[in-house]
């Protein structure tokens, strides 16, 4: 009677265990597939938005000052400054903007964090391939990188954080040629 309490108690241990370390897995799916399908609803659960427009107002306005500074049609005019110093704000509101369900869903279906298509954009029937990489950054942090096929060096890194024992919500979108490490990565 003892072994076969201890044999049942392994293998709920078992359970419990293979659960806790397949639930990004299964919340990525899940995810995936309600941007596929344009689930809103289902999309505003997976996602914390304000820490995802957090992680991505510094990086929109790095990306938009570096542009002041190397595009000669900007750097070389009298307003350049002027642009570096409001690229902050104008990043700001671009991600209140864009940072809503139908824009994550535009981005995870595409696979396009470069801005190179509109998240109102209706999806090309050419469009290319996606790929997914996943890994775990930490036993709380999950990253997956999302590929476009005619992209392969440039992914969008989407950052995912336990939340409870076996939810996960979206909390970081790292862009791609985006110099930093993605905010999951320095902290796992």
């Amino acid at each position: 009677m003892n072994k076969r309490l201890g044999i049942g108690a392994a293998a709920i241990l078992a359970a419990v265990a293979g659960a806790y370390l397949a639930s990004p897995l299964l919340a990525v799916r899940g995810f995936v597939a309600a941007a596929k399908s344009g689930d809103a609803a289902r999309l505003e659960r997976a996602v914390d938005f304000p820490a995802v427009r957090d992680a991505l107002k510094p990086q929109l306005a790095d990306a938009m000052a570096a542009r002041a500074r190397t595009d000669p049609r900007i750097s070389e005019t009298a307003l350049a400054g002027l642009g570096a110093l409001l690229a902050p704000a104008i990043a700001d509101r671009a991600v209140d903007r864009l940072v809503t369900p139908e824009g994550i869903a535009t981005l995870v279906r595409l696979g396009d964090g470069d801005g190179d298509a509109a998240p109102t954009a209706p999806a090309s029937p050419a469009r290319p391939a996606i790929g997914y990489d996943y890994r775990y950054v930490g036993l709380d942090h999950f990253l997956v990188r999302v590929r476009r096929a005619d992209r392969p060096g440039r992914p969008t890194g989407l950052t995912f954080e336990r939340r409870g024992l076996f939810g996960w919500k979206l909390v970081a979108i790292d862009l791609p040629g985006n110099s930093a490490n993605p905010a999951a990565e320095q902290q796992g």
